[in-house]
């Protein structure tokens, strides 16, 4: 697959999802929550993935065609702790980015409204579409189908593509800076480990955090998580620290085998 081909097929799938959340509205009387748009982003990635699938790679095994395959378990420990510290910083990167381009206040009150956390059913709804769902689709879409077709012309050029794909089609530009640092990480983990694996330890737990911070009342959703500066230097120094690490865990005989099985 060539990067214009990747570029055709993630705003396809994007068209998808917005495709089938007007459906979902035309049907609804109330206004979509956050279950309706975790259910259309799952319809539009799968069906999206499935067709990449049948085009590109027919007839492989899903397991080999998305990356679901072992690697070095510390590359999963690697990418949990990751997605733990990258939080504050890519919130604090957000927040700059707002200072220039404030979010309108119709926009606040419509996140709001999705991200509410008023009682229970409210947090489980999040936390099984924000910490399940979306990470799920999402990496098997990016750093899964996309990568793994693009990874047999060069792993570094599919990292590449594929984290700025991730990255462009969120719509709002003030989370790109944030989401560049993400997606760098990402991209990074799923090149050394050669599995999909870290790269979804890391979007669950960076995401839980988000939802933590939410039902705490440390964040809000017109509201970003504000730390001290202390706080943000030891989140960037945990993740520089973490990346160290993951450099000698990819020396290791699975990651190599797992790496090889991308260029199969």
């Amino acid at each position: 697959m060539s990067p214009l081909a990747a570029l055709v097929w993630t705003a396809a799938c994007y068209g998808a999802f917005r495709l089938v959340v007007s459906a979902f509205a035309l049907v609804r009387a109330s206004a979509l929550d956050i279950v309706t748009l975790g259910a259309a982003q799952a319809l539009a990635y799968v069906s999206c993935i499935f067709l990449m699938l049948h085009f590109h790679e027919r007839g492989a095994s899903l397991r080999q065609s998305l990356g679901l395959r072992p690697t070095h378990p510390g590359l999963g420990l690697v990418g949990i702790g990751l997605g733990l510290s990258l939080k504050v910083p890519a919130e604090s990167l957000t927040a700059f980015s707002e200072r220039f381009l404030p979010t309108p206040e119709a926009q606040l009150l419509s996140r709001a409204a999705l991200y509410r956390t008023e009682d229970l059913g409210d947090v489980a709804s999040l936390l099984i579409i924000l910490c399940l769902v979306a990470p799920l689709v999402e990496e098997l879409f990016f750093r899964g189908a996309l990568y793994g077709r693009l990874a047999k012309g060069s792993m570094s050029i599919a990292g590449v593509v594929s984290g700025l794909l991730f990255v462009i089609i969120h719509p709002d530009v003030r989370h790109w800076p944030a989401l560049l640092v993400v997606a760098a990480v990402l991209s990074y983990l799923r090149v050394i480990g050669g599995s999909l694996l870290p790269c979804l330890g890391l979007h669950v737990a960076f995401n839980a955090v988000g939802l933590l911070a939410l039902v705490t009342g440390a964040a809000s959703p017109t509201r970003h998580l504000d730390v001290s500066t202390a706080w943000l230097a030891a989140s960037w120094l945990a993740a520089g620290l973490l990346l160290v690490l993951s450099v000698r865990l990819a020396d290791n005989r699975a990651a190599v085998r797992a790496r090889s099985e991308d260029r199969a």
